[in-house]
């Protein structure tokens, strides 16, 4: 970077205040913020301490694998398929409560250098062989002391490496919670910010033949510009929770690649393949197919392909996938592929052409064998068992990438995913480093998974409020994924605001008549000639092409309820409000004026599994049934409606759930427990889905009314 870049971007970190990207800029200051490059920005968000600067932020480069489209990162493809030494397994730890394990003279040997403390050196940190941490893993599961602990932790291993001189060598991780500062024998070679997508460094001249220390510092904290944000539904759970490992590739190599099914035809196989080496030829061999493909790379080492090809289409009920070749110099990759056409028709979600009712589930990344995040295959097998025996063909997975074991095990299985990345809420949403970061972090989650085939819908966010720099940001993020990524649909889940709530409450609890005040009884309905209905007119509804719409009529509107009630002088308890809602929720509608699918997101109840209770008590089991077989009538009064994911599998870890008795920092809106028990729910769901399965995937009117 010349002097004049340098100067300009330390002006508009001094005029914006960026440093450290914790406060909001003005309009006009994106405006200035965006004239930047990729590279630019980074450096005016990100830079710190002095002495860090040169620092390289490892995928930050968004242009370094692909420069004809400038969206994606420099991750190398299908690590799973190429010659790997795995890391995962014990490494040793230190808390630093303080964040003061790379600050000052007396803590740097002990941390950032990875030197053992002798008896005449002054060191206030050393690492020893007495704490471990298993890896993949989070530190809050693995010791009592730890459950609920934000902040830094210092891990540490070494490892024997032999160097190739014909090699290249990266040191990949498939994600880890949340900020990383990464150290290779002494050096501080890399930094990454985000706690669920995959990056890589090209650690070849950081190795040496023999011993190697690799210490990483990681920070769970997460702050108030950051993605995620600071307050979240879900437990972060810190560490290095997914697969770490060595991956060599001949000094010539492919870094990246796509192929896919045009989706606009169906009829061609198109992508492009991006080497590191010199001009040449890239082989594509489908042998199933009958095909053998040469591409040629520019000087850059980008190519750009599109042939001809009948191909059997992937779907949930034959999902079948080719095992595609790619060959460059002495490179050879090989990976299954699944080949599919995703769109949109009107309200109609077309897979392969053909409409698709979506017969969902979310969940969030928690295991169901152990406690703590599912980082391995067992925990992928696991999870995909309980999906089929839930008679889904779709799964949301919330609110962030889940792990690469995952994604395999799902589309093997024939399930249709919804990704997404942990926009949530309120945001930093005038912050032009914010939507930087977000830009970013979904070119990684594109880059390790454009390939899947079982990836139809990418997310840009999770019940955001309306704001006009939401909608500007969102705009933009959506604007993004499309130039990276045109071969699935773009979604969001909104959610009902407050002032729709209290119209529903308000429209039903005119309706009630009541005896003899709080000792009496429900008597009567009014009968009502106009059904409530619930326009989804939210601003972003514009920008996708799938609506997604959070909805929980037959939860947390009751509460609020019972608050209009009470402003309204009328004499109604929420328990009470709570039994006619369960009833009227047949009558409520929700429709759009898009003309777009609409999923129904979420919607569901808090139950603590083994808890009953025949008089409708809210955390019995018997009572989230209900709400199921109450939100079944109301799907059939939503005309647009084409696939419903509620929430959600099973409980997850929440320290925003604090009612003890029931919840205990669980979010317990889950159909199977935290001990892996299937609640009433679930089987309810489970034989709802087969009812629809049985009568045929392809016609939506089966659930949502005719238009």
């Amino acid at each position: 970077m010349n002097q004049t870049s340098l100067i300009k971007i330390m002006g508009i970190i001094m005029a914006l205040g960026l440093l450290g990207c914790s406060q909001p800029a003005s309009f006009s200051s994106h405006e200035e913020f965006a004239k930047l490059s990729a590279q630019q920005q980074v450096q005016a968000c990100r830079q710190q301490q002095t002495d860090r600067e040169s620092t390289p932020f490892v995928s930050f480069d968004l242009g370094a694998s692909r420069p004809a489209n400038s969206g994606l990162s420099g991750l190398l493809a299908d690590v799973q398929h190429r010659k790997t030494v795995s890391l995962n397994g014990q490494w040793q730890y230190l808390i630093d409560q303080l964040d003061m394990g790379d600050k000052g003279i007396t803590m740097q040997g002990g941390v950032g250098l990875g030197q053992q403390a002798l008896p005449t050196q002054l060191l206030e940190y050393a690492f020893s062989d007495t704490a471990s941490l298993k890896v993949p893993g989070d530190w809050n599961s693995q010791q009592p002391s730890l459950e609920w602990y934000r902040g830094v932790i210092w891990y540490k291993r070494s490892f024997n490496f032999n160097a190739q001189s014909n090699e290249k060598t990266f040191l990949y991780f498939d994600g880890a919670y949340l900020k990383k500062d990464i150290y290779l024998n002494g050096e501080l070679i890399a930094r990454h910010d985000g706690g669920f997508t995959a990056f890589n460094i090209d650690v070849s001249s950081h190795l040496k033949t023999g011993e190697n220390s690799l210490i990483i510092k990681v920070d769970s904290r997460s702050d108030p510009a950051g993605i995620p944000t600071e307050y979240n539904d879900w437990m972060n759970y810190g560490g290095l929770t997914r697969d770490i490992s060595l991956v060599s590739t001949p000094q010539s190599y492919i870094q990246n690649y796509k192929v896919q099914l045009d989706n606009d035809t169906g009829s061609n196989i198109q992508g492009w393949v991006q080497v590191q080496g010199d001009a040449g030829e890239v082989v594509i061999n489908i042998e199933q197919a009958g095909i053998a493909q040469t591409i040629q790379v520019n000087d850059e080492g980008y190519g750009e392909f599109s042939f001809s090809a009948k191909v059997k289409r992937w779907s949930p009920q034959q999902p079948h996938r080719y095992e595609v070749k790619l060959s460059y110099a002495s490179d050879q990759i090989t990976s299954n592929i699944g080949f599919r056409t995703i769109q949109t028709q009107g309200a109609k979600i077309l897979l392969n052409g053909q409409a698709i009712f979506l017969r969902g589930i979310s969940m969030h990344e928690e295991s169901l064998l152990k406690a703590g995040r599912a980082n391995d295959q067992s925990d992928a097998q696991a999870a995909v068992k309980v999906l089929k025996d839930l008679n889904v063909n779709f799964v949301r997975l919330a609110h962030y990438q889940h792990n690469q074991h995952m994604i395999e095990a799902a589309e093997a299985a024939g399930i249709l995913i919804w990704a997404e990345l942990p926009i949530y809420h309120s945001m930093a949403f005038d912050n032009p480093c914010t939507l930087a970061s977000a830009k970013r972090q979904f070119s990684e989650m594109i880059a390790r998974d454009q390939n899947r085939a079982a990836i139809v819908l990418w997310s840009i966010s999770n019940e955001t409020p309306v704001s006009e720099a939401r909608n500007q940001f969102l705009a933009s993020l959506a604007n993004h994924v499309r130039s990276v990524d045109d071969g699935r649909l773009i979604t969001s889940a909104l959610f009902g605001r407050r002032d729709e709530m209290e119209s529903v409450a308000e429209n039903v609890g005119k309706r009630v008549l009541k005896t003899n005040g709080r000792n009496g009884k429900l008597v009567t309905l009014v009968p009502n000639p106009d059904p409530v209905t619930i326009v989804l007119d939210d601003p972003l509804g514009e920008i996708v092409d799938v609506v997604g719409y959070n909805q929980y009529l037959g939860w947390y509107v009751s509460a609020v309820a019972t608050r209009v009630m009470r402003e309204s002088d009328w004499d109604l308890t929420e328990d009470e409000f709570r039994t006619v809602m369960l009833s009227e929720m047949k009558k409520v509608k929700i429709e759009s004026h898009l003309n777009k699918p609409i999923i129904i997101s979420e919607f569901g109840a808090g139950a603590k599994q083994g808890f009953n209770s025949e008089e409708g008590h809210i955390w019995s089991e018997q009572f989230q049934k209900e709400v199921y077989l109450s939100q079944f009538e109301l799907l059939k009064n939503i005309p647009d409606l084409a696939g419903i994911s509620p929430w959600v599998l099973k409980d997850f870890r929440s320290p925003y759930r604090l009612n003890k008795q029931f919840q205990n920092y669980w979010n317990r809106k889950g159909l199977v427990s935290e001990e892996g028990i299937k609640k009433m729910a679930f089987h309810t769901l489970a034989n709802y889905y087969r009812t629809l399965e049985n009568k045929g995937l392809s016609e939506n009117k089966q659930v949502g009314a005719s238009r």
